[in-house]
């Protein structure tokens, strides 16, 4: 998509309205669109989750089908998909969904995530506010959980750069080039935890430039929190934490450069 020339001007968000926004993005309409309590919002998850394992799936169709139910973009992103994801894991676990179907259903609820994004086009492609980067360190496989949080975070006007599936060396070489306030590692094992904090301790042995450090991913759902590895500076899957955590760390060290 070309957007030459096409760019809007848009106001620059104060720390305050940020964190302000970090908390729309996770109530998009709580009283209207919580899915622990709208009949509408559980009716269309259920049916994205039986559509997304149908052999007649098509993304598009997905999309304009719970539109035209009236829900929003982001409440298909913020609540409907990850809560699928979830029920396709427990069914997995309880045997009632084979490996198999849950790696279609879940390979098609990324691309309603994708053809989402597309949509929306440049508006949340890129941003003029933090720059964070995401990782998923190889052979780490499940991203869904990062991509809906890239999204979220675009949302609110953050710059976000993606290494899903790469090596320790990317990371760290994307970290040397490019001052990110913040780097999140997403991970689904205590493995895939371990090999993000092995990156994390060569980023802080390495360069003088230091970010804050989070871990996350559905690992934190699977395990206590006791047994991940203390290199990170915070262990959550919370989007008002993450936000809030790198918000007041920047105006920390904005002081810290004033004094």
């Amino acid at each position: 998509m070309d957007r030459t020339n096409r760019r809007p001007t848009r106001q620059k968000l104060t720390s305050g309205d940020i964190q302000g926004l970090a908390k729309d993005v996770l109530n998009v309409a709580r009283g209207n669109l919580n899915p622990e309590t709208s009949s509408r919002i559980e009716t269309a998850s259920s049916w994205l989750e039986r559509y997304c394992l149908s052999n007649k799936f098509d993304a598009s169709t997905a999309v304009n089908t719970l539109t035209s139910r009236g829900l929003q973009a982001d409440a298909i992103v913020d609540y409907c998909i990850p809560k699928i994801a979830r029920n396709y894991g427990q069914e997995w676990t309880n045997d009632s969904l084979s490996f198999a179907s849950v790696s279609v259903g879940c390979a098609h609820l990324q691309l309603v995530l994708k053809h989402i994004i597309h949509e929306r086009g440049f508006n949340v492609l890129d941003g003029n506010g933090k720059c964070v980067l995401l990782a998923a360190l190889s052979p780490e496989q499940h991203t869904l959980g990062a991509l809906v949080l890239a999204d979220q975070l675009r949302r609110l006007d953050f710059s976000v750069k993606m290494c899903l599936g790469t090596s320790t060396e990317d990371v760290t070489k994307s970290v040397f080039e490019n001052k990110y306030h913040a780097v999140l590692f997403s991970a689904s094992t205590l493995e895939a935890a371990e090999i993000s904090a092995q990156c994390v301790n060569q980023i802080r042995q390495n360069y003088a430039y230091q970010p804050l450090v989070f871990l996350g991913g559905s690992v934190l759902s699977s395990h206590n929190r006791k047994d991940m590895p203390n290199a990170f500076d915070r262990v959550t899957n919370k989007l008002d934490v993450i936000v809030n955590s790198i918000e007041t760390a920047t105006v920390t060290v904005s002081k810290d450069n004033r004094s």
